[in-house]
C-alpha cells in the first residue's frame, strides 16, 4: 500500500516510478529517497524517462524471457493485454517465453506477479506499463481520481485500464 500522501491516480504512478527509480540506483525500500523521488516527479523537477528509452533497451537486451529468463520457445508477449484494452505497438511488448505468456494470460502484470508469482516485477516491465498507463490516464482524464476500481483504497490494481472502462488509443 501506498503512503497516504498518494491520493490519486497520478500520485499512484509517480510512487511507483519513484520505487522503481530506488531500485535502479540500489537505494529499494529508501523511504526517503522514494519520498524525495515522488516528490520531485509530483513537481515536474524530474520526469519519467522516455518509452522509446525502454524500447531500445529492450532491443538490446538478450533474447530471451522478460519473465523468467528462458531462451526457448520465445513470442511477444503485451504487457497490457489486447483483450483489456492494450494497444498492439512496441511500446506493449517484451519477449517472453510461451510458458510465461501462457501464464500471464490476459491478468494485470501487477495481479499476476504479486498475487500468483510473489516476484519483483522486471525493470522494464514496470517502465513500460508505468508510462502505458500514465498516457492512458491523461487521454482519458483519470488521472485525479482516486480509486478507479471501487474497492476503497488507492492501490496498483487501480492502475489497470479495464478498470476505467475504456482501452488504450492506438498510436
Amino acid at each position: 500500500m501506498p503512503p497516504s500522501m498518494v491520493k490519486t491516480i497520478r500520485d499512484l504512478i509517480y510512487w511507483e516510478y519513484a520505487n522503481l527509480i530506488a531500485r535502479a540506483a540500489g537505494f529499494e525500500g529508501n523511504y526517503r529517497f522514494i519520498v524525495s523521488r515522488f516528490k520531485k516527479l509530483k513537481a515536474s523537477e524530474i520526469k519519467m524517462s522516455d518509452i522509446t528509452r525502454d524500447d531500445r533497451n529492450m532491443i538490446l537486451k538478450d533474447e530471451c524471457c522478460i519473465y523468467c529468463g528462458s531462451t526457448e520457445h520465445l513470442c511477444f508477449d503485451h504487457i497490457i493485454p489486447r483483450s483489456k484494452g492494450g494497444p498492439d505497438i512496441t511500446s506493449n511488448l517484451v519477449l517472453a517465453c510461451r510458458k510465461c505468456n501462457s501464464s500471464k494470460g490476459d491478468k494485470d502484470i501487477f495481479y499476476w506477479y504479486g498475487i500468483e508469482r510473489q516476484e519483483q516485477i522486471p525493470k522494464l516491465v514496470i517502465s513500460k506499463y508505468l508510462k502505458l498507463v500514465y498516457d492512458f490516464h491523461e487521454k482519458n482524464g483519470t488521472l485525479d481520481d482516486p480509486d478507479l476500481n471501487g474497492d476503497g483504497k488507492l492501490d496498483v490494481m487501480d492502475l489497470a485500464i479495464f478498470n476505467a472502462g475504456a482501452s488504450l488509443p492506438k498510436k
